[in-house]
């Protein structure tokens, strides 16, 4: 929230310090709700691919503040779609916060005889034998950028000024969780009422998987070495139709369903560290709400609100994350549209979450608000005497008031003067 005037001892984010009178001037519904769109984590696309510009793009568009939780795979996605200069233009800005974890969680499998075992890690890469032993996460991020095809000193610019703008976390360890997300996880499988509900979930939305029926089984057994699973899922039956898709999808295995169970450990203990909405894969989201519907209920209910918002107020227009994943836009262009999206961003924070982000837009749009109702001489009265309730240096404050304050207010802006004069020329291209 812009604030006017020394407000330095209230509390704008609502936690139980004194209430500073002109933000509830401003907007009275602030301190008593939760707003719609304030923060968003962004760790996977729905279909578990790598977070893309267009998703960063509509997030960036839609919310206050951005969360991006980096890993290599997405990393190197953003690095081949828009580019290092643009990666590093996008984390300079205020809006944007994010981690780098080079760490990936997964399902290691042995044998043992004509039985498999299976125990969760977190891996990096620790060297190569062209280079050695990479012993820092600089060094280990420079070889991977110059894997990518940029040059040594474009991969040592890129990954010195990433590494000072991105810090660097871990999966394994005890900064998201005591005792660390693999541990979690373990327990998580071997919680068999939980597994094999979460697997039946797994099962249905993956790529050629089918609902479970009444005779499924999934058995586990705990050994010193790992853990062994016995199930009747058909997995060759589940391949044949992941073979047949286009693109063919590779083949589903008994670690990969496990995988599932981790990936939604570890998108649980991150939706709980930061807080805000949490977008990440369908799959590991269905296995979430197992145990935790209410989690991601409110991420869910906002993101069907916006993708209602764009087919009510631009029909038979794409949408900003496709045009900027399908390149019909640059991110640099994006990035100048969302330099002119202030108002509009303003006007989501005033959303009440109980009410629908399109009858709310309709209404805003055809109705004339109280405050553009005021003679300009009384709101800048009235504004003035806020001021003076909050700090005895009024003058400079008043000046802003008079230039900036009372302008926007009463200048009839509507949210549609963006959709229509803005977004929709920038999503359909002219």
């Amino acid at each position: 929230m812009a604030i006017l005037g020394d407000s330095s001892r209230f509390d704008h984010d609502n936690r139980g310090v004194e209430t500073c009178p002109l933000c509830f001037l401003l907007d009275p519904y602030v301190f008593w709700i939760t707003q719609m769109f304030e923060h968003i984590v962004l760790r996977r696309a729905e279909g578990g691919l790598p977070v893309s510009a267009g998703q960063i793009a509509e997030a960036l568009l839609y919310y206050q503040k951005v969360h991006v939780f980096i890993d290599r795979e997405t990393l190197f996605y953003l690095i081949r779609q828009i580019g290092i200069p643009s990666i590093l233009t996008l984390l300079r800005r205020p809006e944007i916060s994010a981690v780098y974890c080079e760490e990936m969680l997964g399902t290691r499998t042995e044998s043992v005889g004509v039985s498999q075992y299976h125990n969760y890690v977190a891996i990096r890469l620790a060297g190569h034998e062209d280079v050695g032993q990479l012993k820092s996460p600089l060094e280990r991020l420079r070889y991977e950028i110059e894997r990518q095809g940029i040059s040594k000193t474009g991969a040592r610019r890129f990954s010195n000024t990433f590494l000072e703008l991105v810090p660097v976390r871990k999966f394994s360890g005890n900064h998201f969780l005591q005792g660390g997300i693999t541990q979690a996880a373990k327990l998580d499988l071997l919680d068999t009422d939980y597994s094999a509900q979460a697997i039946r979930k797994a099962v249905a939305v993956l790529p050629g998987g089918h609902v479970v029926g009444d005779d499924f089984q999934f058995e586990l057994i705990n050994s010193d070495q790992g853990i062994f699973v016995f199930t009747n899922i058909n997995l060759k039956s589940i391949n044949q139709r992941r073979a047949q898709a286009v693109p063919p999808v590779d083949p589903l295995t008994v670690a990969h369903l496990l995988s599932n169970i981790l990936d939604a450990r570890a998108d649980l203990v991150l939706a709980s560290f930061y807080g805000g909405d949490f977008v990440t894969s369908a799959v590991t989201s269905s296995i979430i709400q197992v145990r935790h519907a209410e989690l991601l209920r409110r991420s869910k209910l906002n993101v069907d609100s916006r993708q209602q918002f764009t087919e009510v107020v631009l029909p038979d227009s794409p949408c900003l994350a496709e045009v900027i994943d399908s390149r019909e836009r640059s991110f640099d262009e994006f990035l100048n549209l969302l330099d002119r999206a202030g108002r509009f961003k303003d006007w989501l924070k005033t959303v009440n979450p109980d009410e629908d982000l399109i009858r709310t837009y309709m209404r805003d749009v055809s109705s004339e608000g109280w405050i553009q109702r005021l003679p300009a001489k009384s709101l800048r009265y009235v504004l003035t005497l806020a001021l003076e309730a909050t700090s005895p240096a009024v003058g400079f404050a008043s000046g802003l008031i008079d230039n900036f304050v009372v302008e926007k207010l009463l200048s009839g802006w509507r949210p549609n003067h963006f959709v229509s004069g803005k977004l929709s020329p920038f999503v359909k291209g002219y």
